[in-house]
């Protein structure tokens, strides 16, 4: 069953972390536990308008929106989830890492209206085709702790966008 989906998990839903990951990015950006971390990814890097999100919730039903009103913008170590809601932007910063090939993992940094999940983090299989990027969840070697609750499964569609 498909639902609509609220406006405030949007930003969650592009890169909602879950849980902790014993290779999560320290505070530098480094990945913890790698002796030699990973480099970004230069395809990654700028503005990315989410084309389509799909969240598969935990009791089976998914929720989907087209509205394109999300856009991440990554950086070297750095990356920022923003989309307009209903009362304005919400914004989400995260230190992320490609932790193996088409991986990241991303930390919660800080957000305008998600705070309890600061810290935790979550890892992202991607591909990117041309202007196109796809983004999938991989799920959590353990489940989350409350009430650090997301969905079990994201997966996103972008396309390449200027940077404002």
């Amino acid at each position: 069953m498909k639902r609509a989906l609220p406006a405030l998990w949007l930003c969650l839903a592009m890169a909602a972390p879950c849980a902790h990951a014993a290779n999560s990015p320290d505070a530098a950006g480094n990945a913890m536990g790698n002796a030699s971390a990973p480099t970004a990814d230069p395809r990654l890097l700028g503005c990315w308008r989410a084309t389509k999100i799909v969240l598969y919730v935990q009791d089976g039903t998914q929720a989907e929106d087209t509205s394109g009103r999300c856009t991440l913008q990554f950086k070297q170590t750095l990356y920022e989830s923003t989309c307009k809601t209903s009362t304005g932007t919400a914004t989400t910063a995260y230190r992320y890492q490609v932790v193996r090939p088409q991986v990241y993992a991303a930390t919660m940094a800080s957000s305008t209206f998600k705070t309890d999940m600061i810290g935790s983090t979550r890892e992202y299989e991607y591909r990117i085709n041309g202007d196109q990027l796809r983004t999938v969840s991989v799920p959590p070697a353990k489940p989350p702790e409350p009430p650090a609750v997301a969905a079990p499964r994201v997966e996103t569609e972008a396309v390449r966008t200027p940077c404002p």
